[in-house]
């Protein structure tokens, strides 16, 4: 028995320091691009003086923002693995409306889509839920992120709802670049980007804290793909009252 729990340790041990290492291997290339762009903005803003260049300014710092962003997300898909992988992420199940949860998560993305890209939100059925609220939002962010991430402008990102007899939904639905057939049995794997993402920023860790926070509040991932034609995400909760 103790030679089992020490083996499990050490296999855990092993697993946190490749974790680790794949990431400082990630980030080495992910952070490039964005801390350039932070640099060489930094210093045009300082050549941009006068009253006329305003806009020259705000467009630099619009860059210089969206780069910090895009840091931030970074460094918060590896603290929320290194979390998972060390059993840290406790969930804290409360009764909350479902409909303003999701409602207060996408008005916050109105900043940040691609020029006209538009979100269409609907929800059915009871709106008071039982989960944990602070992962629901992760899983909706991610989803919502990934949609606008991979679509192209003037989109529509369809977000949906659901609470009936005891399960909770939760769809995304996108019109983008799609999943080839080969990539989706990996696609929640760590690290996995699928191959017409390759020149696209991000983690490859999305889509695996998605699957991991959903499987710890006793839900599930689906999702339907086609090259070109979108993607849509269903995220299904067993929803059973104390």
């Amino acid at each position: 028995m103790i030679e089992q729990e020490l083996k499990d340790t050490i296999q855990k041990e092993k697993e946190l320091s490749e974790l680790k290492s794949r990431f400082v291997t990630m980030a080495s290339h992910e952070f490039r691009t964005p801390l350039s762009t932070v640099l060489s903005s930094a210093y045009l803003i300082e050549k941009y003086a006068a009253a006329e260049d305003q806009a020259k300014r705000s467009t630099h710092l619009h860059r210089i923002v969206s780069s910090v962003n895009m840091l931030t997300d970074i460094l918060n898909d590896f603290l929320s693995v290194g979390k998972i992988e060390e059993g840290k992420i406790q969930v804290r199940l409360s009764y909350f409306n479902i409909r303003e949860t999701m409602k207060t998560v996408i008005d916050g993305f109105e900043s940040t889509l691609k020029a006209g890209q538009r979100i269409q939100y609907d929800h059915e059925g009871e709106a008071d839920v039982l989960l944990d609220e602070t992962l629901l939002k992760h899983i909706l962010i991610n989803l919502t992120s990934n949609a606008s991430k991979f679509s192209p402008e003037a989109s529509l990102i369809e977000i949906s709802s659901s609470n009936f007899d005891q399960q909770v939904r939760l769809m995304v639905k996108d019109h983008g670049i799609g999943i080839a057939k080969a990539d989706q049995e990996h696609l929640m794997e760590r690290f996995f980007r699928g191959a017409n993402a390759i020149n696209i920023q991000g983690t490859g860790l999305g889509l695996h804290i998605v699957a991991r926070y959903a499987e710890l509040m006793n839900g599930v991932v689906e999702f339907e793909s086609e090259l070109e034609k979108g993607t849509t995400f269903i995220v299904t909760f067993n929803n059973k009252k104390c």
